[in-house]
Protein backbone atom coordinates (compact mmCIF):
# COMPACT_ATOMS: atom_id res chain seq x y z
CA UNK A 1 0.00 0.00 0.00
CA UNK A 2 2.94 2.52 0.66
CA UNK A 3 4.58 1.42 -2.27
CA UNK A 4 1.05 2.34 -4.10
CA UNK A 5 0.82 5.95 -2.80
CA UNK A 6 4.56 6.61 -3.13
CA UNK A 7 3.99 5.78 -6.66
CA UNK A 8 0.87 8.25 -7.39
CA UNK A 9 2.69 10.61 -5.14
CA UNK A 10 5.35 10.40 -7.89
CA UNK A 11 3.41 10.67 -10.73
CA UNK A 12 1.26 13.40 -9.50
CA UNK A 13 4.58 15.08 -9.03
CA UNK A 14 5.76 14.90 -12.82
CA UNK A 15 2.48 15.61 -13.69
CA UNK A 16 2.86 18.96 -12.17
CA UNK A 17 5.93 19.60 -13.50
CA UNK A 18 5.00 18.79 -16.78
CA UNK A 19 2.51 21.34 -16.37
CA UNK A 20 4.36 23.76 -15.80
CA UNK A 21 6.69 23.29 -18.95
CA UNK A 22 6.24 24.46 -22.98
CA UNK A 23 3.48 26.52 -23.89
CA UNK A 24 4.28 29.15 -21.10
CA UNK A 25 6.44 31.14 -23.99
CA UNK A 26 4.69 34.62 -24.58
CA UNK A 27 6.61 35.00 -27.61
CA UNK A 28 6.20 32.28 -29.78
CA UNK A 29 1.90 32.43 -28.85
CA UNK A 30 -0.47 33.23 -31.16
CA UNK A 31 -1.75 36.94 -30.40
CA UNK A 32 -5.59 37.03 -29.00
CA UNK A 33 -8.02 38.44 -32.04
CA UNK A 34 -9.74 41.33 -31.24
CA UNK A 35 -13.61 41.27 -30.44
CA UNK A 36 -14.17 44.33 -32.34
CA UNK A 37 -12.30 44.73 -35.80
CA UNK A 38 -13.31 47.74 -37.96
CA UNK A 39 -12.98 49.97 -40.83
CA UNK A 40 -13.93 53.39 -39.87
CA UNK A 41 -14.50 55.77 -42.70
CA UNK A 42 -15.78 59.08 -42.88
CA UNK A 43 -16.70 61.44 -45.56
CA UNK A 44 -16.92 65.33 -43.54
CA UNK A 45 -17.92 67.22 -46.88
CA UNK A 46 -20.35 64.45 -47.61
CA UNK A 47 -20.37 61.31 -50.12
CA UNK A 48 -19.07 63.69 -52.59
CA UNK A 49 -15.59 65.02 -50.87
CA UNK A 50 -12.61 63.00 -50.00
CA UNK A 51 -12.47 60.30 -47.34
CA UNK A 52 -10.27 59.35 -44.61
CA UNK A 53 -10.00 55.52 -42.88
CA UNK A 54 -8.95 54.25 -39.88
CA UNK A 55 -8.58 50.47 -38.50
CA UNK A 56 -10.15 50.17 -35.33
CA UNK A 57 -9.96 47.21 -32.72
CA UNK A 58 -11.66 46.94 -29.14
CA UNK A 59 -11.13 43.72 -26.80
CA UNK A 60 -8.24 45.06 -26.63
CA UNK A 61 -8.06 48.24 -27.69
CA UNK A 62 -5.76 49.21 -30.45
CA UNK A 63 -5.80 50.35 -34.56
CA UNK A 64 -4.88 53.35 -36.61
CA UNK A 65 -8.13 55.33 -34.96
CA UNK A 66 -7.07 58.84 -33.80
CA UNK A 67 -8.47 58.01 -30.12
CA UNK A 68 -9.36 53.91 -30.05
CA UNK A 69 -9.91 54.28 -25.91
CA UNK A 70 -12.95 56.62 -26.56
CA UNK A 71 -14.37 54.99 -29.91
CA UNK A 72 -13.97 51.58 -27.98
CA UNK A 73 -15.69 53.08 -24.25
CA UNK A 74 -18.45 54.46 -27.08
CA UNK A 75 -19.08 51.26 -28.82
CA UNK A 76 -19.37 48.74 -25.92
CA UNK A 77 -21.17 51.46 -23.55
CA UNK A 78 -24.46 50.59 -25.62
CA UNK A 79 -26.21 47.48 -26.16
CA UNK A 80 -26.79 47.24 -29.92
CA UNK A 81 -24.46 50.14 -31.66
CA UNK A 82 -25.98 49.61 -34.82
CA UNK A 83 -29.46 49.47 -33.50
CA UNK A 84 -32.23 51.86 -35.08
CA UNK A 85 -32.29 54.80 -32.30
CA UNK A 86 -36.09 56.20 -31.29
CA UNK A 87 -36.04 59.69 -33.83
CA UNK A 88 -37.52 62.98 -32.22
CA UNK A 89 -41.26 63.37 -32.99
CA UNK A 90 -41.78 65.51 -36.52
CA UNK A 91 -37.73 64.59 -37.43
CA UNK A 92 -38.04 64.93 -40.84
CA UNK A 93 -38.91 68.73 -39.94
CA UNK A 94 -35.64 69.03 -38.08
CA UNK A 95 -32.58 69.80 -40.37
CA UNK A 96 -29.97 67.55 -39.64
CA UNK A 97 -26.67 68.41 -38.29
CA UNK A 98 -23.85 68.59 -41.47
CA UNK A 99 -22.93 66.67 -44.27
CA UNK A 100 -20.66 64.17 -42.61
CA UNK A 101 -21.35 60.11 -43.53
CA UNK A 102 -19.39 57.35 -41.93
CA UNK A 103 -19.43 53.73 -42.45
CA UNK A 104 -18.49 50.69 -40.47
CA UNK A 105 -17.40 47.53 -41.81
CA UNK A 106 -16.02 44.74 -40.12
CA UNK A 107 -16.87 42.15 -36.90
CA UNK A 108 -18.11 43.11 -33.73
CA UNK A 109 -17.83 40.38 -31.03
CA UNK A 110 -18.60 37.83 -33.92
CA UNK A 111 -21.10 39.72 -35.60
CA UNK A 112 -20.87 41.30 -39.51
CA UNK A 113 -20.90 44.77 -39.38
CA UNK A 114 -21.90 47.06 -42.74
CA UNK A 115 -23.34 49.89 -41.51
CA UNK A 116 -23.32 53.34 -42.85
CA UNK A 117 -24.20 56.59 -40.70
CA UNK A 118 -25.23 59.89 -41.75
CA UNK A 119 -26.39 63.28 -39.80
CA UNK A 120 -28.44 64.85 -42.22
CA UNK A 121 -31.47 65.08 -40.09
CA UNK A 122 -33.04 64.72 -36.78
CA UNK A 123 -34.25 61.08 -37.75
CA UNK A 124 -30.45 59.74 -38.17
CA UNK A 125 -28.89 62.21 -35.95
CA UNK A 126 -29.06 60.59 -32.81
CA UNK A 127 -27.86 56.60 -34.44
CA UNK A 128 -24.58 58.79 -35.34
CA UNK A 129 -24.48 60.82 -32.06
CA UNK A 130 -24.91 57.70 -29.85
CA UNK A 131 -21.29 56.39 -30.48
CA UNK A 132 -20.05 59.67 -32.06
CA UNK A 133 -16.22 59.15 -30.40
CA UNK A 134 -15.99 56.67 -33.03
CA UNK A 135 -16.31 59.50 -35.83
CA UNK A 136 -12.77 61.91 -35.22
CA UNK A 137 -13.52 65.02 -36.39
CA UNK A 138 -10.59 67.85 -37.24
CA UNK A 139 -8.57 65.47 -38.57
Amino acid sequence: MRKHAALLAALGLVALASAGCGGGDDETAEPKAAAIDLTVTVWPDGPVGDSVSWQLTCEPTGGTHPDPEAACAALTAVPDPFGKVKPPDRCQDIPGGDDDVATLTGTFRGRAVDERFTRENACVAPRWDRIAPIFPTGF
